[in-house]
């Protein structure tokens, strides 16, 4: 079984527990809603970056990743959220500059069972939405240019548990898949133009972020 169905399936398995929950009973209504700030740290799969014509990967497949995520709980259990997130990388002198920018709708489940408590809230959410990816790609050696831009774009879904502590530290665990579309990128290498350089097409990418930040 590939990977990419592997952690589709354990998304699933997961979504099913938690809507398993007993009760969406609310403990105390606009508990949490309002904006919420946090930095993230973690790890991001990079694994689509081979020089076609070197032969070589850029990077490894997985790099470390951080970022930030900006939200804001419209409801207690709904909220819109911006993250970002960048890598980089450097493999024998040419480095790789990677940026995501994703946008979701994030819903938290929300029960008496994981809230009853004075000061600590446990909130399970799943989030779906877009995500947008800007690679700066060393060259192939020799190009007329040493950098290329390739860009992504692709649906994403993702799921994790956040916790309230004291009513304003926010803090949890956050993974994600990417279901991203590329650009492919040419690039003039000595005297033959329009050489391929890093395919295009249809790529997933996984990504898991501890985050730790306020909640107003």
């Amino acid at each position: 079984m590939s990977r990419i169905s592997i952690t589709t399936i354990a998304f699933l398995a997961t979504l099913s527990l938690l809507i398993a929950l007993p009760s969406q009973a609310r403990p105390r209504k606009g508990f949490h809603s309002g904006p919420y700030l946090a930095l993230e740290v973690g790890i991001s799969q990079e694994d689509f970056d081979r020089d076609q014509v070197t032969g070589q990967n850029v990077g490894r497949d997985w790099e470390s990743a951080f970022g930030f995520i900006f939200g804001w709980n419209i409801w207690d259990s709904f909220s819109a959220e911006l993250q970002g997130r960048y890598t980089t990388n450097l493999n024998k002198g040419r480095r790789a500059h990677l940026a995501n920018a994703n946008f979701y709708g994030k819903y938290t489940f929300i029960s008496n069972t994981l809230t009853d408590f004075e000061r600590f809230r446990i909130l399970p959410f799943v989030k779906g939405g877009l995500a947008v990816k800007v690679e700066a790609l060393p060259g192939t050696p020799g190009a007329t240019h040493n950098t290329a831009i390739r860009t992504a774009l692709g649906p994403a879904i993702g799921g994790g548990l956040s916790f309230l502590w004291n009513k304003y530290l926010y803090f949890g665990i956050d993974a994600q898949e990417e279901f991203l579309f590329f650009g492919s990128i040419h690039q003039t290498v000595g005297a033959t133009p329009d050489l391929l350089v890093y395919r295009g097409g249809f790529h997933p990418s996984f990504c898991a972020m501890g985050m730790i930040g306020v909640h107003y």
